[in-house]
């Protein structure tokens, strides 16, 4: 027996490859019996049995009957089902689902103006594929939510398909891992053919890792090429657009933007937080609003990089035992949130206004008081004032001024600023400036 199953192990491997193996057949699933014409296979659980039936019972019957040479009736069951009257697995018709996230929906996918459209065309795929954007491609920076649509059309269309259609998702290294084996085994001809007569969907992940790969472009230009003409949905994802993708085949170009391109851009505060408010619903712990709020705005440019940081936030908390507040993110992880900084100085802040006005700050400190330098003058003496936390004498001595002189200053820039719109503005923009916000 030991010898029949190493015999058919090696050929299911070149069948589907070996992390399919590592991941699905090693340690899940084992002879139960093996007679001339009958096999029968235990998994582990039935939720292996019923992965591997629907992915791979075709695989491992033709593998069997390439070990032993002869047509071989493969069953399977599982630890604890019901008895052993299990009949034949048979064959899944045309269902070829593969590597889908469950748990990736439209249902559970936030909404925004950064994704709007991208979201409207993946919903039109998932409810009339073949016919409406086909291609679709979809394309934006690491972490903004491009692989969670292209799961959720595919687990749309499966769902709607009753499990009948074939929906075949992969990166675009798995697609080429998959062609290098196919080219190793000599059956490239059974790899289209694939694509042609089993797959109703496929969904071709990071599309920019294959440019420059000339045989495996050449391989997506077949089976592009022979879906289409089937009138089956293609879906693809890159980090950016076609016209963008250094050494991309140029048929290939043009064959992506035959079909509807959409992009998703970083998204904006409260669309983060509405990101963030979703995946907290899952987890065990409690953010305050006004903390949700700080890591929103920190946290920008990556979903992924949002779930990082609420799962090593989860992890804190259970630790140290404390509840979740804006002093324990400053205290536990700096890095996302660092502490206030501290207020420039009046230095600072005197050479920051006479850059703006176009002055020496010499000459602010001065004693000359034309008009071109006495308003700059009071300027800086007021944010000085608004600023750091300086006495009217602690700023007047920065100034080489008395503290009347200081007082006078401010006052007059207080009034000048209730009937001077432009110069509010102006001393807005200014305080930015001296924070070092702009």
């Amino acid at each position: 027996m030991e010898q029949a199953w190493d015999r058919f192990c090696d050929a299911l491997e070149r069948k589907i490859g070996d992390q399919n193996m590592e991941i699905w057949i090693r340690g899940a699933l084992r002879p139960e019996s093996i007679l001339p014409d009958r096999v029968r296979l235990r998994a582990d659980s039935q939720y292996y049995h019923d992965w591997i039936r629907d992915n791979y019972y075709g695989a491992i019957t033709a593998a069997w009957q390439e070990a032993a040479g002869r047509p071989v009736l493969v069953e399977m069951t599982w630890n604890g089902s019901a008895g052993d009257e299990q009949a034949p697995a048979p064959p899944p018709a045309r269902r070829a689902l593969t590597h889908l996230d469950r748990s990736r929906t439209f249902d559970n996918f936030v909404v925004g103006k950064c994704n709007e459209f991208a979201h409207a065309a993946s919903v039109a795929v998932a409810e009339d594929p073949g016919r409406t954007h086909n291609p679709l491609f979809i394309y934006g920076g690491t972490g903004l939510g491009k692989t969670h649509l292209v799961h959720a059309i595919g687990n749309r269309f499966y769902a709607r398909s009753n499990g009948t259609a074939g929906v075949y998702y992969c990166t675009a290294e798995n697609f080429f891992s998959a062609m290098v084996r196919a080219l190793q085994t000599r059956s490239i001809p059974e790899f289209r053919e694939r694509f042609r007569t089993e797959v109703d969907l496929l969904i071709l992940d990071d599309v920019q890792f294959l440019a420059g790969r000339d045989r495996t472009e050449e391989e997506i230009f077949y089976v592009f090429e022979a879906m289409r003409a089937e009138g089956k949905q293609i879906v693809i994802t890159a980090d950016e657009p076609p016209r963008s993708i250094g050494k991309l085949e140029p048929r290939l170009r043009t064959r992506f933007e035959q079909g509807l391109l959409a992009d998703v851009q970083p998204p904006d505060v409260e669309t983060m937080m509405a990101i963030l408010a979703t995946k907290v619903a899952g987890m065990p712990i409690d953010i305050p609003v006004d903390v949700q709020y700080m890591i929103a705005q920190r946290v920008r440019n990556s979903v992924r990089e949002l779930e990082g940081v609420l799962n090593r936030l989860a992890a804190l908390h259970s630790f140290y035992g404390q509840p979740i507040s804006a002093q324990f993110i400053q205290d536990r992880m700096s890095d996302i949130v660092p502490p206030p900084a501290p207020p420039p100085s009046a230095e600072q802040i005197i050479a920051r206004v006479a850059e703006h006005y176009h002055v020496r700050p010499a000459d602010i400190r001065g004693n000359r008081r034309p008009a071109n330098i006495a308003h700059p003058r009071q300027v800086a003496m007021f944010l000085t004032r608004r600023i750091t936390n300086l006495s009217f004498p602690e700023i007047g001595r920065e100034f080489n001024r008395d503290n009347s002189t200081v007082q006078h200053g401010c006052k007059k820039i207080e009034g000048d600023i209730k009937t001077n719109p432009n110069l509010r503005a102006e001393l807005e923009m200014l305080e930015k400036m001296c924070r070092g916000n702009t």
